[in-house]
């Protein structure tokens, strides 16, 4: 027989690992959407001291952003105008933010408890 107080700690240990997957899933979403603000940012001070394109510098950290998002996107790339550029950057945060919006949509029913 298991002892209550076994039962309770096994609960207690299956809340936190999946609090913690949770956690990390929404981490996971949130990291990109960070670096997107960053790179917008990024890019509107470009056009205002009067930049046209998007310096080759960039290329890397775009290639970083890529890999980072859940799902496939477009490919992003230095080089291109700027506002081409934050056009894809848009697109790509109301895709990672819908996302967010539909997990809030249907709660975690832990979250309750």
């Amino acid at each position: 027989m298991i002892s209550p107080l076994r039962v309770t700690n096994d609960e207690i240990t299956e809340q936190l690992r999946h609090r913690i997957r949770r956690d990390s899933e929404r981490r996971r979403m949130e990291r990109p959407i960070e670096e997107i603000d960053r790179i917008i940012a990024e890019c509107e001070e470009l056009l205002l001291v009067g930049r046209k394109r998007v310096p080759l510098c960039m290329e890397e950290r775009l290639r970083r952003l890529q890999c980072t998002l859940p799902f496939c996107a477009p490919e992003l790339h230095a080089g291109v105008t700027i506002v081409h550029l934050m056009d894809q950057l848009f697109d790509l945060q109301a895709g990672l933010l819908g996302r967010r919006i539909d997990r809030a949509a249907y709660p975690d029913p832990d979250d309750f408890e």
